[in-house]
């Protein structure tokens, strides 16, 4: 893995690159930031520059330590995580137990703690003695989306690197170069991926693009007068249950974009742009018709956040939007 291999966060690599040339290291990041953005490549970018045995602002791909990185067998490289629904504290030991000797090879050794939220109390408080004794010659660095879940100890005790979510033509020119899209398809396809390489390939995977045409056909209807739109909208939102958090993220983007061309007459809609006659067939609810469907459905979607029944929060969901 390269910095030359991750798209974005010219930033955060700018002053990693900086710490590295300018012999500054920290002896502790925690990179964080929503899933999928890329936390965890630049975490192995930056791993591979520093263990290159040209010690160089970039990883050279070409020396042996390089070699082994990218195939995963450097010594000095170790990852770190859940096992289950946890990072446990054995890991966190045996992590100890390597700090106490030299690195095997080259001058420093690089712990990357994959999820770092999902230690339980025990971990974070065994980490929590090598954070406050730390050895030069070895580099943690904690990736999590979750940081406000870590201990304050832990964060006060780290070089905290934010990674923004990527823009829209980032992640469209990713679809159109790694994974061979079509221009307009990968336009598409990033508008709706908040930002996430790894929530684009997701939705590039389940055919979103299927599921939303679907979705802006049932919402598009006038359901006035009609209890069996209602019936077949909530069947269709269910008939799957893995997929309920996407459609409704897809009925959540499809009023968003209809409060958009209501309240700016003519201007482009961000996320559905190419359905222009759905959003327009949604604008005649009002705009406080339009804001409560946005908030009943974000609130349903915080309830199934919290394991709330999938099917009975459909069904008071669908038979209380306004359509």
């Amino acid at each position: 893995m390269s910095f030359l291999d991750i798209y974005g966060h010219e930033k955060q690599i700018a002053l990693l690159k900086s710490a590295i040339t300018g012999g500054r290291l920290a002896h502790a990041y925690l990179f964080h930031g929503r899933e999928g953005i890329g936390k965890k490549a630049a975490a192995m970018a930056f791993a591979a520059a520093i263990l290159c045995d040209r010690k160089q602002a970039e990883a050279c791909h070409t020396c042996l330590s390089c070699k082994k990185t990218a195939h995963g067998n450097h010594p000095d490289l170790i990852t770190i995580a859940a096992e289950g629904a946890f990072i446990k504290i054995q890991a966190v030991k045996d992590l100890l137990h390597m700090v106490a000797f030299r690195p095997l090879e080259g001058g420093r050794r690089l712990f990357i703690i994959d999820e770092a939220d999902r230690m339980n109390q025990a971990a974070a408080n065994a980490l929590l003695k090598t954070l406050e004794e730390p050895s030069p010659a070895n580099i943690l660095v904690l990736i999590t989306s979750k940081p406000y879940t870590l201990p304050r100890t832990i964060l006060s005790r780290c070089q905290q690197i934010r990674f923004s979510p990527l823009r829209q033509e980032t992640v469209a020119a990713y679809l159109e170069k790694i994974e061979s899209l079509a221009h307009e398809t990968a336009r598409m396809i990033a508008a709706a991926a908040e930002g996430s390489i790894q929530r684009a390939l997701q939705l590039k995977r389940d055919d979103y693009l299927a599921d939303r045409k679907t979705v802006m056909g049932h919402i598009a209807a006038d359901h006035s007068g009609d209890p069996l739109q209602r019936l077949s909208l909530m069947r269709y939102l269910g008939k799957d249950k893995k997929d309920v958090p996407e459609k409704l993220s897809i009925l959540l983007s499809c009023f968003r974009d209809a409060l958009v061309w209501k309240e700016l007459p003519g201007d482009q809609t961000p996320a559905n742009s190419d359905e222009k006659d759905a959003i327009q067939a949604i604008t005649r609810l009002t705009t406080d018709d339009i804001l409560y469907n946005l908030q009943t459905i974000s609130a349903s979607i915080r309830a199934l956040e919290y394991n709330a029944n999938k099917l009975l929060t459909l069904e008071a969901m669908t038979f209380t939007l306004r359509l």
